[in-house]
């Protein structure tokens, strides 16, 4: 186990050094050196400087995290076909939205690391300090869940402590992106990128052909109903609200060497990761089609965990056992570095802007890479180790923090992207947004007829005293998943671009009404 690990980060830190002689011709080309402003900003952004086959693998090495080895099969099991290919959809709206807005955004603010530099600019620092609070929040509990997978995968593949493998690979990812910035980032992302395809295409395809089970077993995994289709809305909007605001996304819209790459980069690199979530997911059903005949009855009790089963095959070589875990470091390493560079980015232009040496500057933005990363670590090992008798440790549910996340990005879609055109006001933004947190309050309020349960409802019930029971058609009683989630998500979005557009004309009339008293005689 420690060999494999420690070679693929190797190979990934060596990847990560030829950033260092990329850069450094990239900035010969423009006449700059490393110590310079623009050198420095180019370790932050790698602005303008990758093609679409780089940005593609980026996405895709980005996106394709742990979560792929849970939840496309877990929706697919749980919801069928509808709920698959909710989440084949749901993972491609972000990046297909944000390759339509991008040249708005780079021409609004194209010295911009980050959409947080964007808010800044257009809605002024109240607006920026809270945008900012939710997206690090997200992105620091993605970072958790990547490390805290990959403690349970040591376990399971290897049987070393969890601390054996989460430690050594946030270690050196940090490393490596305090070395080579964005840019060795984005080189690890492409061996990173072809391992993961390479290795799902193989293994998911070899499943294919070793599952046993009858035409009536498939029929009970392979439905079409109304439970799936509210999975595919809750899905489409909760992904969507998620990734359109992936911090690691957006800096690869600053980083693309013009629209155009940027634009068939993010496509391709959407497409690439909807394929492999498809072929999750079909795996996922398949397994669970077999394990429905098995002569001993079922024996995956919890959906999430379907694709494992593929390690109690007799087929199951250590050849295949080797490159699952492979799998694993990949995909779990792509993630990592790519929040931690993205977390760093949501400071990089105030750093910029204080006129301070570059070492300084570089300094500076490698502390807080590590700031970040040391509670990551220790939330991420208590996670792992906070299990008991009911299921309800973090090591159960730590993925149930993910539909908080959710649920605060998608008040922000509507009220921000508003800002690309002139009409919205600051005040409007700000009570746009807020009044997606008092609707998501308002909701449980009513729900469950008590303030606390408007307070639980912004964990979308996974955390606190109230248990709500599962719904009638199976859906659980809290997450993205539950029935509740696939009225509230959709209806967000209009309830906050209402509020943003109706504060925003308040206050333009105001203004207006000012400016005509003013002219008045008096």
């Amino acid at each position: 186990g420690w060999g494999i690990l420690l070679g693929c980060l190797a190979t990934f830190t060596l990847m990560a050094g030829l950033a260092i002689p990329i850069m450094m011709r990239e900035l010969g080309k423009r006449g700059v050196t490393a110590s310079s402003a623009e050198g420095t900003d180019f370790w932050y952004s790698a602005r303008n400087s990758q093609g679409w086959p780089s940005i593609a693998f980026s996405i895709c090495a980005t996106s394709a995290g742990g979560w792929l080895l849970y939840t496309p099969a877990e929706a697919a099991v749980l919801g069928g076909w509808w709920a698959l290919i909710g989440y084949c959809i749901a993972i491609m709206l972000g990046p297909l939205v944000m390759c339509y807005l991008a040249p708005k955004f780079r021409e609004q603010v194209p010295d911009s690391a980050n959409v947080t530099d964007w808010v800044l600019v257009r809605y002024g620092p109240v607006a920026h300090i809270y945008v900012t609070l939710i997206l690090v929040y997200y992105m620091f509990i993605y970072l958790v869940g990547q490390l805290k997978t990959m403690g349970d995968m040591t376990v399971k593949f290897t049987g070393m402590a969890p601390e054996a493998g989460l430690i050594p690979l946030a270690a050196v990812t940090v490393f490596y992106t305090m070395l080579g910035g964005l840019p060795a980032s984005i080189v690890t992302d492409w061996i990173q990128a072809c391992c993961i395809t390479v290795i799902v295409f193989g293994i998911c395809i070899a499943t294919w052909g070793w599952v046993d089970y009858t035409p009536e077993n498939w029929e009970q995994v392979s439905t079409w109903n109304d439970r799936g289709f509210e999975m595919l809305v809750s899905l489409c909007f909760a992904v969507f609200g998620a990734e359109v605001f992936n911090l690691a996304f957006w800096q690869r819209i600053y980083a693309a060497r013009d629209v155009t790459q940027l634009r068939i980069g993010f496509v391709v690199g959407a497409l690439m990761v909807s394929v492999l979530t498809f072929i999750f997911g079909i795996t996922g059903m398949v397994l669970k089609a077999q394990d429905l005949g098995k002569d001993c009855g079922p024996t995956i009790f919890v959906a999430a965990f379907t694709f494992f089963d593929i390690l109690e095959m007799p087929q199951t070589t250590k050849f295949i056992r080797v490159l699952m875990y492979i799998l694993v470091v990949c995909m779990i390493a792509s993630n990592a570095d790519s929040f931690q560079t993205a977390i760093t980015s949501t400071i990089s232009r105030a750093l910029q802007k204080q006129n301070w040496a570059a070492w300084k500057n570089v300094a500076a933005a490698q502390f807080f890479l590590i700031v970040i990363n040391v509670p990551a670590i220790a939330f991420a090992v208590y996670s792992v180790y906070d299990v008991n008798e009911n299921f309800d440790g973090l090591a159960v549910k730590l993925t149930d923090l993910f539909s908080m996340a959710d649920i605060l990005t998608i008040t922000l879609v509507v009220p921000l992207f508003s800002g690309l055109w002139p009409f919205v006001t600051s005040k409007g933004a700000l009570a746009g947004m807020w009044s997606g947190i008092l609707f998501i309050m308002a909701w449980g309020w009513f729900e469950f007829d008590t303030f606390m349960g408007g307070m639980e409802m912004i964990t979308m019930m996974c955390f606190g005293n109230i248990k709500p029971p599962p719904s009638e058609n199976g859906a659980p009683g809290c997450g993205f998943y539950s029935a509740r989630a696939a009225i509230m998500f959709p209806v967000l979005p209009l309830v906050t671009g209402c509020v943003t557009y109706l504060v925003s004309y308040m206050e333009r009339s105001w203004t207006t009404m000012q400016e005509i008293a003013a002219k008045l005689p008096p």
